[in-house]
């Protein structure tokens, strides 16, 4: 298996969700449905892309693609329209305690901020330990300079206190729910592309 980068190629649609890993069941006696939440949740992605007029970039589109093998590669991709916090926190910032496995609250502290408190916004985009996570809520630091904020996915693993938190285009590895993304050539341009990644965990 091979890692290959995304080489920020622009989207005319991009989507990026959460999808949760869930069971519904129908009572034997009654219509009421239950929900078993198994946890586990993973990132569901869409891209879709523009025609391209210019062959060259075309052709080095149509390569990039096929090098992924299907699903056999990996492909590391970060929210292409949320790149950094929406928030102003910025700054060298860490998990100030771990945060147990499965687990949907964390604590930041070493964030700064060109004025105020440094803040996030719900929608922010964040690595931490190695995972892609989604702010959940706005929210504040307080006079210590710690964030406590709401996340999705849920950690998969225990998140060390003093692990670094990437705020600058997080990424995740995806591989591609289809067995290959075609471009199809017309006269004077290749079609654009539509395809979905699901998250390589």
């Amino acid at each position: 298996m091979t890692n290959y980068v995304w080489p920020a190629y622009k989207a005319q649609q991009f989507e990026l969700r959460v999808m949760p890993n869930l069971r519904a069941y129908v009572g034997s006696t009654s219509p009421t449905t239950d929900v078993l939440d198994l946890l586990g949740e993973v990132w569901i992605a869409r891209v879709a892309m523009a025609p391209e007029e210019d062959p060259v970039q075309a052709a080095g589109r149509e390569a990039f693609f096929d090098r992924l093998k299907g699903p056999a590669n990996t492909l590391e991709l970060w929210h292409l329209k949320v790149q950094q916090p929406n928030g102003t926190m910025r700054g060298s910032t860490t998990i100030l305690t771990s945060v147990p496995q499965l687990s949907d609250t964390a604590t930041l502290t070493g964030a700064t901020a060109a004025a105020g408190l440094p803040t996030l916004r719900a929608g922010d985009m964040l690595g931490l330990g190695g995972q892609l996570v989604r702010v959940m809520a706005d929210a504040t630091a307080n006079g210590a300079g710690h964030i406590t904020f709401e996340f999705m996915p849920r950690a998969r693993q225990i998140i060390a206190a003093g692990a670094a938190v990437n705020w600058n285009r997080p990424t995740a590895l995806f591989r591609l729910k289809s067995d290959g993304v075609p471009t199809v050539w017309n006269v004077r341009h290749a079609d654009g592309a539509d395809f979905e990644l699901i998250e390589a965990i």
